[in-house]
């Protein structure tokens, strides 16, 4: 099964192709000053152009869905699902998290992927490295680095962090003293590979993907739907 792959959940671009178990290609730009719209389709083209692999020999379109940066959520799922429909190919979305995790992860180990959700908030979630790979334990949360201190409190094991939500967090990581471990910087931006791998196993499960309605997970609301309720519960007081 051949999967392309996209994520621009962050300001991290990056497009992979699999196939099965082996990673044909795959391009990571991380470069905040272009916007993904202006670099996507480039990378997409070059891809294709390198491992001469025509568009229609896709057999799945995996797209990064969040949670992450609104406006790049909906870039990556926007062109997921063209791709999806011209191609009459199914589409698998698969959580931004889960595939950050996926990067990095052993097994009897705790991973905790941490992402910059702005305004003072990480997006996370804690998963188990398990036998059988990687388990979810717990919802997809948006908290403050405060807040994640008491999350993790109590927590024995290992945990093991990536992501760009890190230099928000250090005091939370802290405090696990000796059990914290910082994936080394280069491995922890995302990256469409293990958006392609996961997305391989949940089309094995589901063949038929997800519809073309499938909407991005954003776990919170956007600054700007923030500012209207403040601003509309000023009204109600005044």
């Amino acid at each position: 099964m051949l999967i392309l792959a996209v994520d621009t959940a962050t300001t991290v671009a990056s497009v992979a192709l699999v196939e099965g178990e082996r990673l044909v290609a795959e391009e990571v730009l991380n470069i905040p000053q272009k916007t993904h719209s202006e670099r996507l389709l480039p990378v997409l083209v070059r891809i294709l152009a390198g491992t001469g692999v025509e568009i229609e020999q896709v057999d799945g379109i995996a797209v990064s869905a969040g949670p992450g940066s609104f406006t790049g959520l909906r870039i990556g799922l926007g062109t997921g699902k063209g791709l999806a429909q011209a191609l009459n190919k199914p589409l698998v979305t698969v959580p931004t998290l889960d595939a950050l995790a996926y990067n990095y992860y052993f097994p009897e180990t705790l991973v905790c992927p941490l992402l910059d959700a702005k305004q003072g908030y990480i997006y996370t979630a804690l998963y188990w490295g398990g036998k059988a790979g990687l388990e979810r334990l717990t919802d997809y949360l948006a908290l403050t680095p405060e807040e994640l201190t008491g999350y993790l409190e109590g927590r024995d094991e290992p945990v093991i962090f990536l992501g760009d939500g890190i230099d928000l967090c250090g005091a939370a990581v802290s405090k696990l003293q000796g059990r914290a471990f910082l994936v080394p910087e280069a491995s922890r931006l995302p990256r469409a590979s293990s958006v392609a791998f996961l997305g391989r196993q949940a089309l094995a499960e589901n063949p038929g993907g997800v519809p073309l309605t499938a909407q991005p997970l954003y776990v919170r609301k956007s600054a700007a739907e923030i500012n209207l309720e403040k601003k509309r519960a000023q009204l109600r007081r005044g």
